[in-house]
């Protein structure tokens, strides 16, 4: 069966529709539709990765077992070298000894052996900051560290101390003989408010003090040299080798992997301050930089002019579009295609423009060839020893130490660029040597464009079939034409866009291949994968695919916020319209229609200043009244029909005689028109050029050209979306459609095309698209689905039809796909089982981060509010105790160790329904909490983690060892009867109390349902689910339910 595959992609969903077509590759009938939701693996709250989160923690973790280790590691070694009693108890005796006063002694008496080992334990607990010239720039605590170091210095040599023990000792005797009080000897961190001097107010950031690692090392040297001299056979080299190595080690860091060259895979891409990235970026830029001039049209510039641009830009950090202009001798009406007003300037070579400051390499930066200027920075960005990098930087460039350290404590700008410094090599001089666009140089340096670059088949395995083939244009060449059976893992052939594998055959994929480090990226196409290859084995390879790509899913976490201040501020200036609009026409606000509102918005988009908002064509001045009556009108200024573009910056108000003559016509082929009315055509450019950059160029002579750009018309342009992640998906999906078989398409289309079909209220709203329901997704997948060349034809006829009617709006004449096509998608949205990727998984947050103290008398230690109210109920907390020392805080009548403090269980992980001795049906919640211990119990017993894991979600024995009825997590679905239907939900949330909440599987805004109690959820205590004769049951990732009919 030949059919389209459908598919609209979000951050958290993707909706899908199979369509069936006819010999002739047309849409004739839709097979199925359906939607498959899931986490997008950022916190709602602010968007981050959640890895972000785990990885935080899990360093925090590795960190104390580290420490731990070290210390265990030291104790061993005092032991073997007869520095530490053998025996726990007797080194229990040596924390009385004063570790600060044997670290004085010591410089000039003999120590015991075990008073030596007690100075070393204590110098392993704090041994001092070591730093890392990589990570200390990063870091925004390290310059009030290096201060505090520096103090600490400055403390030794002014008091004659030889060691920082010898210091703190003295501090502590001047402080029990009644000198300053105080000062103590920890390390405490302050932040101080402060008022500079012209009434900025600031934070002070500093530590009292702080040692570095060298300190302790220099300490640990001098203290075993004088001990050496009076017991020279305690304090032996192959001892002193070995304790120092304990003592003062550090791991080196894992090196940070760049991703793979967009060109070359197998190359790492290039440090994105290397100085040929830097000119890779500003002449890809400047080539592709245009004038525009007073009358609108468009010219590249000069190599000449090209250069002159180029070398400014080598030498600062930033040249203005003003400076530019300055330069090249433009007058001030000429702009450039780059230029906006929130873009003012190009960035220039901003390594040059740090690294050639007089106090660094100054002039003589310039004079390096571009070869020793990359490795200069990157053994600025690699190196982690910053002595190793000055003795580099004077042997290499021949500047002084103290220059040579200013270089090295230098910071130069993050990150990776896109390519590897073999490509660059081979792009960077092509694109030098002539005004070329960056698609041109990457042909002309001998690559093949990134649109080309896809999986070579010849490396697949059984994997792949042939399906075809294809006539080289250039060659005549006959060529098989492959495609995998299934979607594989994208890692393994979007090579290009991961990170670098293992490569090991028995790693995950994600660790053998590598992924995306977009983690919604990373989630998503995973999901397309799943539920393509689902569709492949239910209905075969499809024919076709046409995939439309959420705005969300491509845009940064920038991006997103940027678009969320956006739409606050159209919010805002579309309240402002509403209320001018009320005055101007005496009639209340919610009587205001939304086409006045656009009419306002296009209005004040003719010129900021009301008195020059005229008629772009005839000139007539419009007033607000006058924008108001029926005598104006909205435009389009390129034909809609000829480029199906509905967007702002192609409409604008004209007067109504004005849209007449224009007709369906762009404004140079109207212009003859226009000057026998005496409009010339200057003075529509003229008044064109108030407008916006991006609404402007339509009015010029080229206009529709500069619009279509590399497309050959506006129906190839109306298809196909060249966005990065959009390439990605399409690149990723030719793996089994190849070619031109599987198209991105642009979203502008989806949203008109899904109101002219009358498919908004196919979920029950009236005229308007519904979010509340999942199913939204398959509608819109349902039109994308037949959004193809034939279809776009139809509207456009359609749209230039009504348009030569005189309507100022599409209606009727709008043809269908097919005749039943309506019909055919409100049957296949009904029929639409939401299916919700599960998560089994017990990890997750075991405890909240909150800890309460616990008395020994059991009480719980909580602050009260202003009020005298506590706070949150906290009786049911996870209490800890300490084992290892159950003295420490107390122990109960049996010698148990009390608890001393408790958290509040951070999430369940599931409810366990097990049938009791009598047949009746009894629930226990399982937490997070309970899910680790019990997982790593087995683990203790000799399970490995994936037999852990399987005998926690055992399928027929619950965790007690009786017969299971049901075992619910959040996500699932289950089927019960409900005030007398038969209801399939899902499971929303689980109580502590064993109250399971459920929502219907199709519903999109659970979240409501948490404020409001007009929505309830639908909630049953687990006693009550036998009654109610639940089962749990299960959907394949399309939709498919799978009931086995329940338990008794």
């Amino acid at each position: 069966m030949s059919y389209r595959l459908a598919l609209d992609l979000g951050s958290t969903s993707l909706g899908w529709a199979a369509i069936r077509l006819n010999q002739q590759a047309e849409p004739t009938a839709l097979i199925r539709a359906g939607v498959r939701i899931f986490s997008d693996g950022r916190n709602p709250k602010d968007g981050s990765s959640l890895a972000v989160t785990r990885r935080a923690a899990r360093a925090m973790r590795r960190r104390r077992d580290r420490m731990l280790k070290r210390k265990e590691r030291m104790v061993r070694k005092l032991v073997e070298y007869g520095f530490f009693p053998a025996d726990i108890a007797e080194r229990k005796k040596l924390e009385v000894l004063n570790p600060y006063e044997l670290r004085a002694k010591g410089l000039n008496e003999a120590l015991a052996p075990a008073e030596f080992g007690r100075v070393l334990f204590h110098l392993n607990q704090r041994r001092g900051f070591l730093s890392n010239r990589k990570t200390d720039k990063k870091d925004n605590d390290s310059g009030a560290l290096k201060q505090a170091i520096n103090t600490m210095r400055t403390q030794l040599l002014e008091t004659g101390c030889r060691t920082v023990g010898e210091w703190y000792w003295k501090v502590r005797m001047q402080e029990n003989s009644g000198g300053v009080k105080g000062h103590g000897v920890r390390a405490r961190y302050r932040e101080t408010p402060m008022v500079g001097e012209e009434g900025k107010k600031r934070i002070d950031k500093r530590y009292d003090l702080y040692v570095e690692r060298a300190m302790v090392a220099q300490e640990f040297d001098t203290l075993w040299d004088a001990q050496a001299a009076l017991n020279p056979s305690q304090f032996n080299e192959t001892a002193r080798a070995d304790l120092r190595d304990t003592l003062l080690f550090q791991r080196n860091l894992r090196p940070v992997k760049p991703g793979r060259c967009t060109l070359i895979p197998e190359e790492e891409r290039a440090l994105l301050a290397l100085p040929s990235t830097q000119r890779f970026r500003i002449y890809q830029e400047v080539n592709n930089l245009r004038v525009l001039h007073p009358d609108l049209h468009e010219e590249s510039l000069t190599l000449a002019q090209r250069d002159q641009i180029a070398a400014m830009l080598e030498s600062k950090a930033k040249v203005t579009f003003e400076q530019m202009r300055k330069a090249l001798n433009l007058s001030g009406a000429t702009q450039f295609n780059l230029e906006d007003p929130k873009r003012q300037e190009l960035k220039g070579n901003a390594t040059t423009a740090i690294l050639g400051k007089k106090d660094l390499f100054g002039a003589q930066w310039a004079q390096f060839d571009s070869q020793l200027q990359d490795e200069i920075v990157f053994n600025l960005m690699t190196e982690e020893s910053e002595e190793r990098l000055i003795a580099w930087l004077q042997a290499n460039t021949g500047v002084d130490e103290m220059r040579a350290a200013a270089i090295a404590n230098t910071s130069l700008p993050e990150g990776y660029g896109s390519l590897s410094r073999k490509a660059l090599s081979a792009i960077l001089p092509v694109l030098q040597s002539a005004v070329l666009t960056y698609d041109k140089a990457v042909r002309a340096a001998g690559f093949s464009h990134h649109s080309d670059l896809g999986f070579d088949f010849e490396y697949a395995s059984e994997d792949v079939e042939q399906i075809g083939e294809r006539i080289i244009a250039s060659s005549g060449e006959i060529k098989p034409v492959y495609a995998f059976k299934q979607l594989p893992y994208y890692g393994r052939a979007l090579q290009r866009h991961v990170a670098f594998g293992s490569g090991e055959p028995d790693h995950t994929e994600e660790k053998r291949f590598g992924k995306i480090a977009n983690p919604t990226v990373h989630i998503g196409l995973n999901q397309v994968r799943v539920v393509v290859n689902a569709l492949i084995r239910r209905y075969g390879r499809p024919s076709e695919i046409v995939v439309e790509l959420a705005r969300d899913l491509k845009q940064s976490r920038e991006q997103k916020m940027e678009t969320q201040r956006k739409q606050a501020d159209n919010q805002k200036r579309n309240a402002r319209i509403r209320t001018m609009i009320a005055e101007t026409r005496n009639i209340s606000e919610e009587r205001v229609r939304v086409a006045d509102i656009q009419k306002w918005i296009l209005w004040e988009e003719l010129s900021f200043d009301a008195a020059d908002r005229c008629c772009p064509y005839s000139g007539v001045q419009i007033s607000a009244a006058l924008l108001l009556s029926e005598r104006v009108e909205i435009e389009h200024i390129l034909p809609f029909s000829k480029t199906l573009d509905d967007s702002l910056n192609n409409r604008t108000v004209v007067m109504r005689e004005a849209n007449r003559i224009k007709r369906n016509r762009t404004p140079w082929q109207a212009r003859e028109d226009f000057e026998a009315q005496g409009w010339s055509y200057d003075g529509i450019l003229l008044r064109a050029e108030r407008m916006s950059k991006y609404k402007r160029y339509r009015f010029a002579a080229d206009g529709y050209e500069r619009w279509l750009g590399e497309d050959k018309d506006f129906l190839a342009r109306a298809l196909n979306d060249t966005r990065y992640l959009s390439r990605i998906a399409a690149e990723y999906l030719r793996l089994i459609a190849p070619g031109s078989a599987t198209r991105v398409i642009p979203g502008q289309m989806t949203a008109m095309l899904r109101a002219k079909f009358g498919l908004n209220d196919v979920l029950g709203l009236n005229g308007e698209k519904n979010r509340n329901d999942h199913r939204h997704h398959a509608v819109d997948a349902c039109v994308i689905g037949v959004t193809d060349q034939g279809l776009l034809q139809r509207f456009a006829r359609a749209s230039s039809d009504a348009r030569e009617g005189g309507l100022t709006r599409l209606v009727d004449d709008m043809p269908m796909p097919w005749p039943t096509y309506r019909e055919h998608v409100e049957r296949a949205v009904n029929a639409i089982w939401v299916s919700h990727k599960p998560d089994h998984g017990h990890e997750g947050a075991m405890m909240e981060e909150t800890s309460y103290g616990i008395g020994r008398d059991g009480s719980i230690k909580q602050r009260k509010k202003a009020d005298g109210t506590a706070g949150r109920e906290v009786s049911t907390l996870v209490r800890i105790s300490e084992p290892s020392q159950p003295q420490r805080h107390g122990v109960d009548a049996q010698g148990a160790p009390l608890p001393y403090k408790g958290y509040v269980g951070g999430s369940n992980y599931c409810v366990e329904i097990t049938v009791g001795e009598s047949g009746k049906w009894e629930g226990k919640v399982i937490s997070t909490f309970e899910a680790y211990a019990i997982v790593a119990e087995w683990m203790r017993k000799g399970s490995n983690a994936a037999e852990a894991q399987r005998k926690l979600r055992q399928s027929d024995v619950g965790l007690n060892g009786r017969p299971l009825a049901l075992r619910l997590m959040i996500g699932d679905c289950v089927r019960l009867e409900h005030e007398g239907q038969e209801r399939t939900l899902r499971v929303a949330t689980i109580s502590a109390a064993g109250q399971v909440y459920m929502s219907p599987l199709n519903e999109a805004n659970v979240d409501a349902r948490n404020r409001s109690r007009e929505l309830p959820y639908i909630s049953k205590m687990v006693g009550s689910f036998q009654k109610a004769r639940a089962r749990r049951v299960t959907l394949s990732p399309i939709g498919e339910l799978r009931d086995s009919g329940g338990k008794e």
